[in-house]
C-alpha cells in the first residue's frame, strides 16, 4: 500500500501565507473600490454645486447688465434729443446761451440719474451746462472724450470708463454724442456726466445674501460700485488688483466664470464676469465658496464617516478570518510536524534516544544497519557499550561537559560494531529539557563515514605521494624542506639534500619497455627507503629523479657533509645491486648531487637549485658519480643561463655571422670553402663555436640556427655562380647529428635549394661519425635522397669516432676529412702518421676524396702530398675569415 504524502511544515506555511495574502488583498481591493465610488459621488456633487453657483451668478449678472443697458439707453436718448435740437437751431453764439441752458436743464430733469448735462463747441469750450454754470467758457479740449470725437470723424457716441478731469478730482462716467453742422463737419458734443452713486443706489435695491457680492468695474478694473459695502468703504475709482481677471480681459473674454480670492475682502468666491454690451463696464457677481459648499462638505463628512465604518467592519471581519486561519494553520502544522518527526526517526542517519542516565530507550533501523545491534540488543543498556577503546576517559568527559554547557556536541568519533569492527562515525548528541529546564533525554544521530575517511585518505595519498612508488611527491617533499629550514633556524641543526638521477634510464626504458622501467623505479624506491632512517624523507620528483632530505646531521657543516657523503655512497651501493627484471637482472648506476642545508636564510628554491647544479656536475663527471654543490658551480651555471638567453635572441638580433676557410689543392688553388658559424655578441665580441655550439645542441636551437647557416651558404653559392672568379667554388656546411635526425630534414634542405636555386653539386654537407651510432639506416636513407639531388657528403673528423668501417662502405660519401689532431702530429708521431696513412689508403680504396684538416706548415703538406693526399685546409692557407676578406684575398692572388 503506498504511503500517504506528508505535507511539510514549509508547504503548510506557504499555503497559509497564500490564504492570508489573498484575504488581505481582497479586503484592500474592496476598500479601494468603495473609496473610488465615494470619491466619484463627492466629485459629481461638487461639480453640480459649482454649476448651480455659476447659473445663479450668471442670472444675477444678466439682471445687472439689463438694468445698466437701460440706464445708458435712456440717457443716450436724452443726449440724442438734445443733439437734434442743437443741429436744428444751430449752436448759439458764445455768451448767448440762455436758451440752450434752459433746454439742458429740462433734459437733465427728464433723466434723474444724470448728474449734469452740457454742450461743448468744436473748439472744446463749454457753451452751456445744465447744473454747473461756472463751467461755461471753460476749455475742455484736453479731455480724452472730446479728443475722441474730434479725431475720429466716424464716432457718433461714446461712454467713458471712470474719468476725472483736471478741473474735478472726482470720478464720473461720461456719455456723449457728436454734434455736426449741415455740411457734416464736427460742431462739438453734447455730454452727460453720470455719478457712480447712481449704480451704488441701484445695487442696494437689488440686495444680496450672506457671502454674495455684486460689483461694477470699468474696463481698467476701477471700482464703480459694489454691494455689500465694506466696513472700510472704498472710494469710486479705486483700482482693483486682480491679475487673473486682467489676463482674461486682455484675452478678449466676454463672459466667463472664475474662482479666486476677492482682492476687496479676501474671501474665496466663484465669480461670474460679464461685459455690458457696447459699454466699458464689467459686471462681477460672486458667491462665497465656503458658505455655498457647506452642505456639500457635510455630505462629504457623512460619506467619509460611512467609509470609515465600512473599513473598520471589513478590517474586523478580515482579522477574524485571519485568526481562524492562523489557528487552523497551527493545528495542521502541529499534525505535520508530528508525522514528520515520526518519519524522520526512520531516516538515513542512525538515531538513538537515551534517558538522562544514558540508558538506551529507542533506536531506529539505520542504527541497526550501521552497528549490527538490533533494538532488543541495546534497549536498557548504557551507551558505553558502543565505545571502541580508541578514546580515553578524558575524551568522553570532554564530550559530556560540552553537552552540559552548550546543550549539544558533534564531531568525529570511533565506535564499535556488534561484530567487533571499529569504524569512524560522525556523531551529534543533543540534550532534551522539559519546560522547567530539567534534563530528560539525550538524542544522538550518527552516520558511518568509513567511505568518506577512505576517500580522504586516498585523496591525501594522491596529493602527497607518488602513485607509482608510494614515496613522497614533490609537494610533500617541499613541505618537509620548509619544515627542515625552520629546524635549522631554531636549533642550528644541519641537514643535507640529495638529488639522485638514474644513469641511462631512458635507454633501459626504451629497450625493456615502460612496464619494466616502472618496476625498476619501484625496486629502487623500496631499496633506498629501507636504507634510510624514518626521519629522512625520500621522494620521487618525476621520471627517474629521486630526492633525499636528511635531517639531524649535527651543528657543524663539515660533519654534516661527511655524513651526507657516507649516506650517498650507501645509496649508490644499494642502487648498483642487480635488479631482477623480466627473468633477468639489470645493473644500473646513479649520479648524486649533494648540498648541505645549513643556512636558514636561504630559501627552499635556493637549495633545490644548488642540489640540481651539483647533480649536473656529477653527471658531467661520468656515471656513478657524486658531487657537492660549490658556489663557483652556481656562477658557471648562471653564466651558462645568461649565454643561453642571449643565444635565443641572437638570430632575431641578426648576430650570427658566416666565416669561410679556404680548401686548396696541391697547386695552392682554392677549390672550395668551409662555412663556419661565428657569433658576434654585442658585449663579448666574436664568440667561437666551441663555446656556443654545445649550448645550441642542448637547447635544440641547433635546428633553427642550422637552417639559417644552410640557407645563407646556398644564397652565397648563387651569388658566386654569377662571378667567374668564384663560380667553381664549393661550400661545405657542417650538419649536427641532432639537426640531421629531424624527420623533415630532407624536406627542409630541398625547400632551401628550391627557394635559393643554389647549384646542388656545389653544396657539401659535413657529417660526423656520431650520426651513425643510432638509427644509421635512417641516416643513410636521408643521405641517398639528397645524393639524388646532387648534394655531396663529407665525413668530418674521421678517425675520432667509433663507427663501423664495414658500414662506412655502404654510405653515399664523397669525401673523408682527416681530423686535425692527427695531421698536426703527423711529422712527430709515428702512430698519428700511421693513422693518417691508413685513412688515405681507405679513402682511395673506397674511391673517396680525402682532405686533411689543420695543415699549418709546408712540411705537413709535403708529407701529405707524398702519401697521396692532395687537398688541404688549415692555417697554412688561411684562417676562417669574413666574406669580404675571403673575396678580396681570392681576387688578389691566383694561389694561396
Amino acid at each position: 500500500m503506498p504511503q500517504p504524502v506528508i505535507p511539510l511544515p514549509a508547504d503548510l506555511a506557504k499555503k497559509y501565507r497564500q490564504q492570508r495574502h489573498g484575504a488581505l488583498m481582497l479586503y484592500g481591493v474592496a476598500l479601494l473600490l468603495l473609496l473610488s465610488i465615494f470619491t466619484w459621488i463627492l466629485y459629481e456633487q461638487y461639480r453640480q454645486e459649482i454649476r448651480a453657483l455659476q447659473s445663479r451668478n450668471a442670472a444675477r449678472a444678466d439682471v445687472v447688465v439689463e438694468w445698466a443697458k437701460g440706464v445708458f439707453a435712456q440717457s443716450d436718448q436724452a443726449l440724442l434729443s438734445m443733439a437734434e435740437l442743437i443741429e436744428l437751431q444751430g449752436m448759439p453764439p458764445q455768451g448767448d446761451a440762455d436758451g440752450l441752458q434752459r433746454a439742458l436743464l429740462s433734459h437733465s430733469r427728464y433723466v434723474d440719474w444724470i448728474d449734469d448735462i452740457g454742450v461743448i463747441d468744436a473748439d472744446g469750450v463749454v457753451q452751456a451746462s445744465a447744473l454747473r454754470t461756472e463751467l461755461v467758457g471753460r476749455d475742455l479740449s484736453d479731455t480724452r472724450f472730446f479728443q475722441a470725437f474730434r479725431d475720429q470723424q466716424e464716432r457718433t457716441k461714446l461712454v467713458t470708463p471712470l474719468y476725472s478731469t483736471s478741473h474735478d478730482d472726482r470720478y464720473f462716467l461720461y456719455q456723449a454724442r457728436r454734434l455736426t453742422r449741415d455740411n457734416g463737419e464736427f460742431n462739438g458734443i453734447v455730454v452727460a456726466r453720470i455719478s457712480p452713486k447712481v449704480f451704488e443706489r441701484a445695487l442696494q435695491r437689488l440686495g444680496v445674501a450672506e457671502g454674495e457680492s455684486i460689483a461694477l468695474v470699468d474696463g481698467e478694473l476701477k471700482l464703480i460700485a459694489r454691494l455689500p459695502a465694506l466696513d472700510d468703504p472704498l472710494p469710486s475709482g479705486w483700482q482693483v488688483d486682480s491679475p487673473e481677471t486682467m489676463a482674461m480681459i486682455e484675452q478678449g473674454a466676454e463672459n466667463w466664470s472664475q474662482q479666486l480670492t476677492s482682492p476687496l475682502d479676501q474671501r474665496e468666491r466663484l465669480f461670474q464676469m460679464q461685459w455690458i454690451e457696447a459699454l466699458p463696464l464689467l459686471v462681477v457677481v460672486g458667491e462665497d465658496l465656503q458658505l455655498q459648499l457647506a452642505s456639500w462638505r457635510q455630505r462629504a463628512v457623512i460619506l467619509a464617516g460611512f467609509m470609515v465604518v465600512i473599513a473598520l467592519l471589513g478590517a474586523w471581519g478580515v482579522r477574524h478570518y485571519l485568526n481562524r486561519l492562523r489557528v487552523e494553520h497551527r493545528l495542521h502544522q502541529g499534525e505535520a510536524e508530528l508525522r514528520i518527526s515520526a518519519t524522520a526517526f526512520q531516516t538515513h542517519l542512525g538515531m538513538l534516544i537515551a534517558d538522562d542516565k544514558g540508558r538506551i530507550l529507542k533506536v531506529n533501523d539505520t542504527f541497526t544497519r550501521i552497528t549490527g545491534y538490533s533494538e532488543d540488543d541495546v534497549v536498557g543498556r548504557s551507551t558505553r557499550m558502543l565505545n571502541s577503546g580508541r578514546h580515553d576517559a578524558a575524551f568522553y568527559r570532554k564530550i559530556w561537559r560540552r553537552v552540559q554547557a552548550n546543550g549539544s556536541w558533534e564531531g568525529e568519533i570511533w565506535n564499535r560494531r556488534k561484530n567487533g569492527d571499529v569504524f569512524p562515525e560522525w556523531l551529534t548528541i543533543s540534550a532534551v529539557y522539559d519546560p522547567q529546564g530539567v534534563l530528560t533525554h539525550y538524542v544522538a544521530t550518527m552516520s558511518d563515514i568509513s567511505e568518506r575517511k577512505a576517500a580522504e585518505e586516498e585523496i591525501h595519498q594522491l596529493a602527497f605521494y607518488d602513485p607509482l612508488t608510494g614515496l613522497a611527491n614533490r609537494r610533500l617533499f617541499l613541505d618537509r624542506m620548509q619544515a627542515a629550514l625552520k629546524d635549522v633556524n631554531r636549533h642550528s641543526n644541519c641537514g643535507a639534500l640529495l638529488f639522485i638521477d638514474i644513469d641511462n634510464f631512458k635507454q633501459i626504458n626504451d629497450t625493456l619497455g615502460h612496464f619494466a622501467g616502472d618496476q625498476l623505479l619501484q625496486h629502487l624506491g623500496r631499496g633506498m627507503g629501507q636504507m634510510l632512517r624514518e626521519t629522512d624523507t625520500l621522494a620521487r620528483l618525476g621520471g627517474d629523479e629521486f630526492a633525499v632530505l636528511i635531517e639531524g646531521l649535527g651543528q657543524r657543516r663539515e660533519d654534516a657533509a661527511e655524513l651526507a657523503e657516507s649516506i650517498a655512497q650507501k645509496l649508490q651501493d644499494v642502487i648498483q645491486q642487480p635488479i631482477p627484471l623480466q627473468e633477468d637482472s639489470v645493473d644500473v648506476t646513479a649520479s648524486i648531487g649533494i648540498t648541505v642545508v645549513s643556512d636558514p636564510f636561504s630559501s627552499v628554491d635556493d637549495y633545490l637549485q644548488q642540489a640540481d647544479m651539483a647533480l649536473f656536475q656529477a653527471k658531467s663527471n661520468g656515471r656513478s658519480s657524486l658531487s657537492f654543490f660549490d658556489p663557483t658551480m652556481q656562477a658557471e651555471l648562471l653564466s651558462r643561463v645568461r649565454l643561453e638567453n642571449a643565444l635565443r635572441e641572437a638570430q632575431a638580433n641578426e648576430e650570427w655571422r658566416l666565416y669561410y676557410q679556404p680548401q686548396v689543392d696541391q697547386a695552392g688553388r682554392c677549390i672550395g670553402v668551409e662555412a663556419l658559424l661565428r657569433w658576434q655578441h654585442p658585449e663579448r665580441g666574436l664568440v667561437t663555436p666551441d663555446v656556443f655550439i654545445p649550448l645550441l645542441e642542448t637547447t635544440e636551437l641547433i635546428n633553427s640556427v642550422g637552417d639559417w647557416v644552410l640557407e645563407t651558404a646556398c644564397r652565397q653559392l648563387v651569388e658566386w655562380a654569377h662571378q667567374p672568379a668564384f663560380a667553381e667554388l664549393s661550400v661545405a656546411v657542417n650538419v649536427s647529428p641532432l639537426q640531421f635526425r629531424q624527420v623533415d630534414f630532407v624536406a627542409k634542405v630541398e625547400a632551401i635549394l628550391q627557394r635559393t636555386q643554389a647549384p646542388c653539386h656545389k653544396l657539401k654537407l659535413e657529417v660526423t661519425e656520431s650520426l651513425f651510432l643510432e638509427e644509421r639506416d635512417d641516416a643513410r636513407d636521408k643521405m641517398l635522397r639528397l645524393k639524388q639531388k646532387g648534394v655531396r657528403f663529407s665525413l668530418d673528423d674521421f678517425g675520432t669516432g667509433y663507427s663501423s668501417l664495414a658500414y662506412l662502405a655502404h654510405l653515399p660519401l664523397d669525401q673523408l676529412k682527416i681530423d686535425k689532431s692527427f695531421v698536426q702530429e703527423v711529422i712527430h708521431s709515428k702512430a698519428n702518421a700511421a693513422i693518417v696513412e691508413s685513412t688515405i689508403a681507405l679513402a682511395q680504396s673506397l674511391s673517396l676524396e680525402v682532405i686533411a684538416e689543420g695543415v699549418e706548415s709546408d712540411e705537413q703538406q709535403v708529407w701529405l702530398l707524398t702519401h697521396g693526399c692532395s687537398t688541404y685546409q688549415g692555417y697554412r692557407y688561411g684562417r676562417p675569415m669574413p666574406l669580404d676578406a675571403l673575396e678580396a684575398r681570392l681576387t688578389a692572388a691566383s694561389t694561396i
